[in-house]
């Protein structure tokens, strides 16, 4: 064979073991799919074995012990020896037939409704006081009502305002002393004789320890105290007792050249008369008493003062500032008194909301009754009053509006919804709603003595779990498990032929490649032996 011969062979053994090896990787992988499907076929054996339907334990006329399909109209539909339940939605309402529903809302009140299912009504001329179910709840949120309202009405402090008393006796005394006030605003020094009134006669000390007497004898001086100040005694105790108002003058003004702080123009009144005035220049102690500053701001002062003059000669500007701020700050905020807004309280009053009333009874009283048949009778009342409430008379509130529920968790308003008849009567709607939580169970209860005017047992509906209702049972679905095990063996016999057919395939491929391998080896064995003899022709 031929160098070119033996190299177009080499490719073309190459070409089909490529193509070998492709298809072995193609079977392999359906080899691996079947795995996936056997792996699926049993899942699904699984799910159908473990599936189970829900069937009601209950009793035929004979008293028969019978299982049926469960169904809202099982757990809900009156039937001698049953336990009531009741289905709830998320909304804490009770679900009812279609008949339920038509009967109860054409009914105003108990006695109409159980006449409804042919049970008849027998007054014992007896009455008895009930419990209100619903009272707590109501209570409860009357009471937080209440107390929101209590909390916001209107205040009279709200309405009362403590303002300054212009008219105290301290701040007229002052303007009243024999005119030497208006004196001191017209320029004249005698101001101080309105500060030797107030202090009185007597010795004095002042906050640095400086003494000095004010006398009411003798001729007219700094520190001479000669007008008839009326209920001295108490206006000195208000000085005494009173202290300075501290108040900051914002800004300064320039006098004679000289800049001083705290000081401002302020218009002050004497006899109808105002004037514009310098006021400040000194930022009082709210600690110090008015008794005190008096004694200290005279001797601050006095020394301003023109002996042998009866008005003291000109008045200094800041001194007689320091004086006004004394007067106009201090002694005005002496005395305060309390303005109460009537007015405006009582118009508070008016617009503010009304009280919250509490509209529940704590009790009732009823008529007592016996029935026909008390069992059923048992049964529709507890119906009545779980879509009402507590009273025998229908709530007309029955608007089904809100969600809001209350503390016994039952919601606000309409107590009941309709569940239609084609619903109501499905068991894998039921099964699915139950397993889901979209539909809870509630259980009627009885406590041994008697709350309700029906002489009937006082009844409680109270949440349970479905799975701990003892009539209701898990049942395999057999028809499904035989299904399934059929489909289960089916699918498994194909997919061991198409295995086992794989099987066969990479078997024969295998022995084509290991046949392929061979010749490759041979043929390339053959063209290395033609490479080496022709170049030893070359090298001779």
């Amino acid at each position: 064979m031929g160098l070119s011969a033996s190299q177009a062979k080499l490719l073309s053994i190459t070409s089909r073991l490529s193509a070998n090896e492709l298809r072995a990787q193609e079977v392999t992988r359906q080899k691996t799919a079947l795995t996936n499907q056997t792996v699926e076929a049993n899942d699904r054996y699984i799910k159908a074995l473990n599936q189970k339907t829900l069937t009601y334990q209950g009793y035929d006329l004979d008293g028969n012990q019978v299982s049926m399909a469960l169904t809202g109209s099982q757990l809900s539909t009156y039937g001698p020896l049953k336990n009531q339940y009741g289905l709830i939605n998320s909304s804490g309402r009770i679900l009812v037939s279609e008949l339920d529903a038509a009967n109860f809302e054409s009914s105003k009140n108990i006695n109409e409704f159980l006449a409804k299912y042919g049970i008849e009504q027998i007054d014992t001329g007896e009455t008895i006081v009930i419990k209100n179910p619903n009272y707590d709840s109501a209570y409860e949120a009357w009471e937080k009502d209440h107390q929101d309202w209590v909390d916001n009405y209107p205040k009279v402090e709200d309405f009362t305002t403590e303002v300054i008393n212009t008219d105290n006796k301290i701040y007229n005394a002052v303007k009243s002393s024999g005119g030497c006030f208006s004196l001191g605003m017209s320029g004249l020094n005698c101001y101080m004789h309105a500060l030797s009134d107030l202090i009185g006669p007597g010795e004095h000390t002042t906050s640095s320890g400086e003494t000095y007497t004010i006398t009411s004898e003798g001729s007219w001086s700094w520190n001479s105290a000669k007008h008839d100040v009326e209920d001295f005694e108490e206006i000195t105790e208000m000085l005494k007792n009173g202290h300075c108002s501290g108040d900051v003058i914002e800004g300064s003004l320039v006098i004679d050249g000289v800049e001083y702080p705290n000081m401002a123009k302020e218009e002050v009144t004497y006899n109808g008369i105002t004037k514009e005035m310098s006021v400040g220049g000194v930022v009082s102690d709210p600690e110090m008493s008015l008794y005190q500053r008096a004694i200290d701001l005279l001797w601050e002062v006095h020394n301003d003062y023109r002996e042998g003059s009866a008005t003291g000669g000109s008045v200094n500007e800041v001194s007689f500032a320091k004086f006004l701020y004394f007067v106009e700050h201090d002694l005005k905020q002496a005395d305060k008194k309390t303005i109460f807004d009537e007015e405006g309280y009582n118009k508070a009053v008016e617009e503010y909301r009304k009280e919250p009333v509490l509209t529940e009874p704590e009790t009732f009283e009823e008529k007592v009754y016996t029935y026909n048949d008390s069992d059923k009778a048992q049964w529709y009342v507890n119906l009545w009053h779980r879509m009402n409430g507590g009273s025998q008379v229908k709530d007309e509130d029955q608007t089904g509006e809100g969600e809001t529920t209350t503390s016994s968790n039952r919601p606000v308003g309409r107590q009941y919804e309709v569940l239609e008849d084609g619903l109501m009567n499905s068991a894998s709607w039921l099964q699915h709603a139950l397993e889901n939580g979209t539909i809870t169970l509630e259980k009627v209860n009885f406590s041994a003595q008697p709350e309700s005017g029906t002489g009937l047992k006082n009844a409680s509906w109270t949440s349970i779990i479905y799975t701990s209702v003892l009539e209701i049972h898990e049942k395999e679905n057999s028809e499904a498990k035989s299904k399934a095990e059929a489909e289960f063996e089916q699918t498994q016999k194909i997919i061991e032929a198409k295995d086992k057919q794989f099987d066969n395939i990479l078997k024969l491929l295998d022995t084509e490649h290991n046949a392929l391998q061979t010749e490759y080896d041979s043929v390339k064995s053959v063209i290395s032996k033609n490479i080496d003899r022709t170049l030893k022709i070359y090298s001779a």
